[in-house]
């Protein structure tokens, strides 16, 4: 055995065939008034316990009745409609139902029935404008065609809403009604009832089939992601709530959706609580859009405090310091933002506000954001599970909510470490130019995880050159490109004797509680960012091998990757750099891009002879399935 100690160059050069300007930014952005904080009036005492994620052991155990009454309802089943009526009009405000009071009073289904319905029923919409693609999806939807990220199944005509006859993710989707948008369109473009109809008679055959009664024992789909509830409620009122203006939904068939929206927000006021990641912001969204699309519930006043105050310790659990949401992943950092923004709007609705410290670190959050897009705003930096071509923008939202001013402007963007995230920004300022760096040398993350430490993504003069392919369906058969994808392989760093990193088996170090051991400098012409990878190599982190990687941005005109491997024995060392679709030139032991206006060359220097550089092929997809090219791995 003998020290294994190696030292490699890489430079960044970026060639020109025809001459290319950097689009600059000169806008500025004043900042908006802040949110007024006011807490929600006095909620009805809940009787009994409050439950969460901690009890759901006991919830399991739990009979039909003891579980309606941890979630504040009652068991229908068996009961005609006229006591069903009367039952679940206790479920609702009487303030916010006129004539309810006098309707119960008088023993009266067919008054409270129509009281509901009026306090429910709203104005009807604008009528939108369909195109023959989603028209063509509506009929599909009517024969029970389901497709989701371009995947197709015919399902009977009694579904079965925990059968999946696809990929794992389809029945997930199957319960979360997205297919609703394009009935209801379909139904108010075309005047036609049947479009409507159908989506009213989809969301009662759920409820008549998904026993509340077995929430907490878990089923496949029905009961296998509280995502699904939290997603399908809010689809099912934005649904509802445009249709019952147009007499689509019977007085009965408004009350049993009310009846069962009461207690998926019972029920997901109990699985989000005390929860993890970007979920509970989920949970939390839905909930919200339900209360201010029908804030006629008993319970909505609770619900609202819930989601609001449950919102801002979430924050306070899994936003870092400097404002990066520690599943590390910019898909799911916007996600969050999304969500956070969809409460404070739902809020307002209803006459709420965020916590103020929620707002602070949205703040933080949406400058993290800008600076992990790329400059000219084409993609959104796909570390770990990310869709590179999702790109949000909440510029609109901000703007509604008066919070305008948490856009940083251009002269803000700019080389930056986020230290608690160890992501590092070599890149020029904005309004100076596009060329552009971004160095993963972060802890794994909560959720969402590659095996990644130390890989970039690089983008200059309009091209994104070096990337991260992101994420495919959440799919572990063979045919999925998952594995691959999370696979130190698919990045742009090393392997040792053909092994990736295993950050997977250190749990412990997945979340920074602490800042990063990033080095950063930054000095006229020059711009240096280093950190290491030190967790061993292999499924069982046993090859002690330490990969250290400083990143050097010379002048504003080049990168120069240093990369050291300490280490015992000898080791075969590959490394890989992920390109862009695109061809790409090997010669000389360099590598270069053939664009027609700006390219990127790879030059390589060491201290020792390569002996071999070569490039692979892997198609890639988006998460939807559909093909988006070819990265290169040199």
């Amino acid at each position: 055995m003998f020290d294994l100690r190696l030292l490699v160059c890489f430079v960044f050069l970026l060639l020109f065939a025809v001459g290319v300007l950097a689009q600059a930014f000169a806008q500025e952005t004043a900042p908006g008034p802040p949110c007024r904080q006011r807490r929600p009036g006095a909620c009805p005492p809940l009787a009994g316990k409050r439950y969460s994620r901690k009890d759901i052991g006991q919830l399991k155990t739990f009979s039909r009745a003891q579980i309606f009454k941890a979630l504040g309802s009652f068991d229908h089943s068996g009961l005609s409609d006229d006591e069903f009526v009367l039952k679940a009009a206790a479920l609702l405000d009487p303030a916010k139902v006129p004539g309810l009071t006098e309707a119960l009073a008088a023993s009266d289904a067919e008054a409270v029935l129509a009281a509901v319905c009026e306090a429910c029923k709203g104005e009807s919409v604008e009528k939108p404008v369909v195109s023959e693609k989603e028209l063509r999806s509506a009929d599909e939807i009517m024969s029970n065609k389901f497709t989701f990220y371009g995947e197709t199944h015919q399902l009977s005509e009694n579904i079965d809403w925990d059968y999946n006859p696809g990929t794992a993710h389809w029945g997930h989707d199957l319960n979360r009604f997205s297919y609703l948008g394009p009935l209801t369109r379909a139904c108010l473009s075309t005047g036609q009832m049947r479009y409507g109809r159908k989506a009213v008679g989809l969301i009662l055959d759920y409820i008549g089939k998904c026993d509340f009664g077995r929430a907490f024992a878990g089923t496949p789909y029905v009961f296998g992601s509280y995502l699904n509830q939290a997603i399908h409620c809010a689809a099912w009122c934005a649904s509802v709530r445009q249709l019952l203006p147009e007499g689509c939904v019977e007085p009965i068939e408004l009350m049993r959706i009310l009846k069962s929206l009461h207690d998926q927000l019972a029920y997901l006021e109990i699985v989000t609580n005390q929860h993890a990641g970007n979920w509970p912001t989920i949970g939390f969204q839905g909930m919200m859009r339900t209360l201010a699309t029908f804030p006629v519930l008993r319970d909505h006043d609770r619900f609202a405090t819930y989601c609001i105050e449950g919102l801002a310790e979430q924050v306070d659990e899994q936003v870092l310091p400097d404002g990066v949401q520690d599943e590390l992943t910019p898909h799911y950092h916007s996600c969050v933002i999304g969500n956070i923004l969809t409460v404070a709007s739902t809020a307002r609705e209803i006459g709420l506000d965020l916590e103020p410290r929620t707002l602070e670190a949205l703040r933080k959050m949406v400058h993290y954001l800008q600076q992990i897009t790329t400059p000219d705003g084409s993609a959104l930096v796909a570390f770990n599970d990310g869709d590179p071509e999702s790109v949000p923008d909440f510029s609109a939202p901000l703007k509604a909510l008066g919070l305008e001013g948490y856009l940083s402007p251009p002269e803000a963007l700019g080389p930056e470490l986020f230290p608690y995230a160890g992501v590092a920004l070599l890149r020029q300022q904005q309004t100076e130019g596009d060329l552009y760096l971004a160095l993963d040398a972060g802890p794994y993350g909560r959720a969402h995880q590659h095996e990644d430490k130390l890989g970039f993504w690089l983008f200059a003069y309009g091209h994104n050159f070096i990337v991260d392919p992101g994420r495919h369906l959440y799919d572990w058969s063979e045919k999925s490109y998952r594995r691959h994808l999370k696979s130190t392989r698919a990045h742009s760093t090393i392997l040792v004797d053909g092994k990736g990193q295993h950050s997977e088996g250190r749990r412990d170090t997945w979340i920074a509680k602490e800042p990063m051991r990033v080095a950063w400098s930054m000095k006229e012409g020059e711009i240096r960012a280093s950190a290491a990878y030190d967790l061993g190599y292999g499924g069982d982190n046993a090859l002690d091998i330490v990969h250290r990687r400083e990143i050097v941005f010379v002048k504003e005109r080049f990168w120069v990757v240093f990369d050291l491997i300490d280490g015992e024995g000898k080791h075969y060392i590959q490394t890989r750099f992920q390109f862009a679709p695109g061809d790409l030139r090997i010669k000389d032991g360099c590598a270069a891009t053939c664009f027609d206006d700006a390219n990127l060359l790879l030059w390589r220097y060491g201290r020792w002879a390569f002996q071999r550089i070569s490039r692979m092929d892997a198609r890639t997809r988006r998460a939807g399935g559909t093909r988006r090219g070819t990265i290169r791995s040199c």
